[in-house]
């Protein structure tokens, strides 16, 4: 085709005639200028095509990741809510005047509850994965974006924020619970209850436990209790804090599979 038209164009030049020979070669211009933007257009048909496939991708790993962490933060919730049910039932009882343990085995798991969760936070493979490839912006819908950068700041806040400032109280509770047993590994381990006589009433559960264990708690109870206390606090700030967080993963969940064109009934 190139050689066809040097061919034309050296025929106009030997046959002297420069004003055809012009209006060739602006031609031959607008036909390469009109190849190159047809070339343009079907290369970018091509990236549409590619990027609207990882689009599809990237929001079905997205869906499924949040799917996970609702799962695993309504977990969460739950077992802070128990831990939190745990401390404000030992506490309340040793604020009693009289211990009276009706269930050892509860007694022993609320006492424990002390320990409560490690740090819980884990970080969001596919969103983090978006951020630091630049591929974000193959999500087209900005509000759902913006929906997630909000919705990953404020789950990184509330990790962070149990990180930061509970934490030293837990470890000082793990240290305060086990002190009494003066680290004895057997006593700690010891499942089942039994309860001292100056504790016991009617309805007291018995499972053989040392009755030195109960003894010791109870003697060490005003010194436990401020610890539990707060931390029973603590426990149930997180589930105050882990419910819209829920709430706004359900939400964005529906928000990327409509994405997807997914409805649910």
């Amino acid at each position: 085709m190139i050689g066809f038209f040097r061919k034309i164009r050296k025929k106009l030049a030997d046959d002297n005639k420069p004003l055809k020979y012009m209006r060739y070669a602006i031609g031959e211009i607008v036909l390469v200028v009109i190849g190159i933007l047809i070339a343009l257009q079907i290369n970018n048909w091509y990236k549409k095509q590619e990027d609207g496939l990882k689009e599809k991708e990237y929001l079905v790993l997205l869906t499924n990741e949040m799917k996970s962490e609702v799962r695993y933060y309504r977990e969460l919730k739950d077992d802070f809510s128990a831990i939190h049910n745990s401390l404000k039932r030992i506490t309340k009882l040793w604020q009693s005047d009289n211990g009276n343990i009706k269930d050892s085995v509860q007694y022993l798991i609320d006492y424990g509850a002390v320990s409560l969760k490690d740090p819980w936070y884990t970080e969001p493979v596919t969103w983090t994965l978006l951020q630091q490839t630049g591929d974000l912006t193959l999500i087209k819908d900005n509000s759902l974006k913006m929906n997630l950068f909000t919705y990953y700041s404020n789950v990184r806040k509330t990790a962070d924020n149990y990180l930061q400032y509970p934490m030293s109280m837990i470890k000082r509770g793990r240290e305060m619970m086990v002190m009494p047993f003066n680290n004895d590994s057997k006593n700690l381990q010891i499942i089942g209850g039994y309860a001292p006589e100056h504790l016991a009433k009617e309805g007291v559960m018995v499972y053989g436990f040392d009755k030195n264990i109960f003894i010791t708690i109870w003697e060490n109870r005003n010194d436990l209790s401020p610890i539990y206390v707060y931390l029973s606090g603590v426990s149930n700030a997180q589930v105050t804090r882990l419910e819209p967080i829920i709430k706004t993963g359900e939400e964005l969940l529906g928000k990327l599979e409509a994405a997807q064109g997914i409805t649910t009934e």
